[in-house]
């Protein structure tokens, strides 16, 4: 794909350039893509009038390898001047070898006056020597000498070395380990100026092809790629002739770590903290750790089994189940590492739970509110003494009935219990937790807080979107999220879990619904969602009315959410780049990025796109050729396309040239990549004869369609060019006379 220079491109415009207009360019090397390059037509400067003097001709080696083999090229450096000793941009310099292959032998010279190519042997490995001048004008260089080497002198050995051994994971700045290859040839003489091709089977290396230097090594870094996992990474290294070298290098310094309680009450459950680090010790974020347990049920915390995410600060949380006896042992994996942690099953009947006022176990409860917490440790009905610690992960442990002095330190067992009390402010889960000094065991209940509904509480209702398209009959496409929130004005706003919101349509004059059941209980957020689905008619603006009541004795907080139902709108935008193909050698293709939104700026899917396209103008005249500069575009007259009515048939008086047809008639096409994606965005291709480059303008449109809306977008071009097909004035370019003539005159063919 190719850079496009000075494009009439996308911008609506009412006139176009007249006679001496620049061809809109674009650069290309190989089949199909390149860097930008020079604008046909575009002002050079003006050739000087300096005369070649002399032509300095280097080359890079004296001997070339029999083989010819990539990589074992000579280089050719030639250099002109004038009689001052001053460089000459732009001078034309010819190579002439005995033997052997040139890479280019007409070159222009850049603007230091120097020309490079190179020399190579490939179908000739006779042993020979090959002599080579370089000519500018009248002036001639030296003859160079390049010997053909075919002893085992010149067959090179390769030996590769790394820095250090160990690549470090955290992929920090300095860490990359340095790749060294040292060339040889088989007397150990180092080999200058011989290319090394690197590779590597991980991680990342700096470049993948380097010369050596005087000293016949060549070096590049390796780093990790921004991959932390525990590895060997195998660096490969290759010189033409020579047999392949690899180093290995180990990246290292990921850790994982496992915190489990190491005994665990048959019947009881116990969090396992995991916690995942690189060698600098920074947290690793959202990468996978697999778990398991010999024994017993292990998954994550919020029930996932056998793969979980470490979180924002590279750790993740397990739940074991002690559901047999034994000794169990868990293991984490993740990057390579693994960690384990003994767990072992005791049939004592060590248990903590939250209790009401009458001593009921209890797995919710309201905020503010101060709960009783029960801890007993009895072994074969035995009492056990000791002391044990106790704590909470959410609200505060307190060891009074009023919940008025926070607890401090452990708490001693009597006849195998003990009694203290937890409270919290604010709604969540909390965690309760009791260890053992005795036997380090640990065991852990949960206790749910929620903020009861009182009579100060409040809804509100949100609609997502606030405007729907209306439904096909019988769709259910077009569809609103409805979320109501009920929070607890009377403390700190908290959310209210289990209140029951009941959600009914006031007005909808497109016969919309709503999905059932329409009566629910918010979650822990305070939150209820329903949807509504859109009727098949139009509404006005917020002619949808829905409303959500608190159905409680203590409360009947209500909240409406407004709705419109109308067509749904549709907005196209489209661009191109400065990119083109070169699908053949006939033709050129811009491709151009349709966007389409809605009237909140929301990428919609699923929309149909089609192109349809239309010369306005076509041109006559030609491009002719510069001394040491791109063709030059020359426009004698811009006509109007034949076919004023665009209907495609030969009418009265649209034959303006007399030649019995439409001109330009459409020598292009336009197709689409179908309907837009997830981010509302497709593409549109143009295709069309490199001839007609810069000669035809057109018109493109682009529509899309959904759910029985339609947009369209228009833009003009003129067809753009490749500025390679015009950079060479020694090569006809495509399209060099106009395939509409080249007279001033719209009325004729000539």
């Amino acid at each position: 794909m190719l850079p496009i220079l000075n494009v009439f491109s996308w911008r609506k415009f009412s006139q176009f350039a007249t006679a001496g207009l620049v061809a809109a360019a674009l650069s290309a090397c190989g089949g199909g893509g390149g860097s930008a390059g020079a604008v046909p037509g575009a002002p050079g400067t003006t050739p000087g009038t300096a005369v070649a003097a002399s032509v300095t001709l280097v080359t890079s080696a004296s001997t070339i390898a029999a083989s010819g083999a990539d990589g074992t090229e000579v280089i050719l450096t030639a250099i002109v001047k004038d009689a001052n000793n001053n460089a000459i941009p732009g001078a034309i310099v010819s190579f002439k070898a005995s033997s052997g292959n040139i890479s280019n032998t007409n070159r222009e010279a850049d603007a230091t006056g120097t020309v490079t190519e190179k020399l190579n042997v490939k179908g000739d490995a006779s042993a020979r020597d090959i002599t080579i001048t370089a000519s500018s004008g009248s002036a001639t260089s030296a003859p160079k000498i390049v010997t053909v080497a075919t002893s085992a002198s010149t067959t090179p050995k390769l030996l590769l070395t790394s820095s250090s051994g160990t690549l470090s994971s955290s992929g920090a700045t300095g860490t990359a380990v340095q790749i060294k290859a040292l060339v040889l040839d088989s007397n150990n003489v180092v080999m200058p100026n011989t290319r090394v091709t690197f590779a590597t089977d991980s991680g990342a290396l700096s470049a993948s092809q380097v010369n050596t230097d005087a000293n016949g090594v060549a070096s590049v870094n390796l780093a990790t790629g921004t991959d932390p996992t525990t590895r060997i990474i195998t660096v490969s290294g290759n010189v033409a002739g020579a047999p392949a070298a690899i180093v290995k290098v180990n990246v290292a310094g990921t850790r994982i770590t496992v915190n489990a309680s190491s005994t665990v009450n048959l019947g009881a459950t116990s969090d396992v903290a995991v916690a995942l680090f690189d060698s600098a010790d920074a947290p690793l974020a959202n990468t996978p750790v697999t778990f398991s347990a010999a024994i017993n049920p292990l998954v994550t915390k919020n029930g996932g089994a056998s793969t979980g995410m470490t979180d924002a600060a590279g750790k993740l949380v397990l739940s074991y189940t002690a559901t047999r006896t034994g000794n169990d042992v868990v293991t984490v994996r993740a990057l390579g590492e693994t960690a384990s942690a003994a767990i072992a099953i005791s049939t004592a009947n060590f248990s903590i739970k939250a209790v009401d006022l009458v001593g009921a176990t209890i797995t919710s409860g309201d905020t503010n509110v101060c709960y009783p917490v029960l801890v007993s440790n009895f072994v074969g009905g035995v009492a056990q003494g000791g002391t044990v610690s106790i704590s909470t992960s959410r609200g505060t442990v307190y060891s009074d009935s009023l919940c008025s002095t926070a607890l401090t330190g452990a708490t001693g067992l009597t006849s195998g219990a003990a009694r203290v009390y937890v409270a919290a402010t604010g709604p969540g889960i909390a965690t309760l937790s009791a260890s053992s000094t005795a036997t380090n065991s640990v065991v852990q209940s949960t206790l749910e807080f929620v903020s009861p509904l009182t009579s100060t509480a409040v809804i509100s209702l949100q609609g997502t979107p606030a405007v729907v398209g209306a439904n096909l009959p019988g769709s259910t496409t077009e569809q609103v999220t409805l979320r109501a929130v009920v929070m607890d004005k009377s403390s700190q706003g908290n959310p209210v879990k289990n209140a029951r919101v009941s959600f009914s349509i006031l007005s909808d004059a497109s016969g919309g619904s709503l999905s059932q059941p329409s009566t629910l209980l918010t979650g822990s957020d305070g939150s209820a969602t329903i949807s509504y689905i859109a009727g098949t008619t139009t509404t006005a603006v917020d002619g949808v009315v829905i409303q959500a009541v608190v159905q409680s004795p203590v409360s009947a907080a209500s909240a409406q959410a407004k709705l419109t139902v109308g067509k749904k709108s549709l907005f196209i935008s489209a661009g191109t780049g400065n990119l083109v193909l070169t699908p053949s050698s006939a033709t050129y293709q811009v491709d151009y990025a349709v966007f389409v939104t809605d009237a909140a700026g929301n990428a919609v899917r699923d929309v149909a796109i089609t192109g349809a396209v239309i010369p306005t103008h076509y041109k006559k005249g030609e491009y002719v050729p510069q001394l040491n500069a791109p063709w030059l575009a020359q426009m004698s007259v811009r006509c109007e396309n034949e076919d004023r009515n665009k209907d495609g048939v030969l009418g009265p008086f649209e034959d303006q040239n007399g030649n019995g047809r439409l001109d330009p008639v459409i020598p292009m096409n336009i197709t689409s990549s179908g309907k837009t994606d997830a981010s509302g965005t497709a593409t549109i291709s143009m295709v069309y004869p490199r001839d007609r480059a810069y000669w035809i303008d057109v018109e493109f449109t682009i529509r899309g369609a959904v759910s029985g809306s339609e947009a369209a977008y228009v833009g003009y071009t003129t067809l753009p060019a490749l500025s390679a097909d015009y950079a060479n004035s020694g090569i006809t370019p495509p399209g060099q006379t106009s395939p509409y003539g080249l007279s001033t005159s719209c009325g004729d063919t000539k």
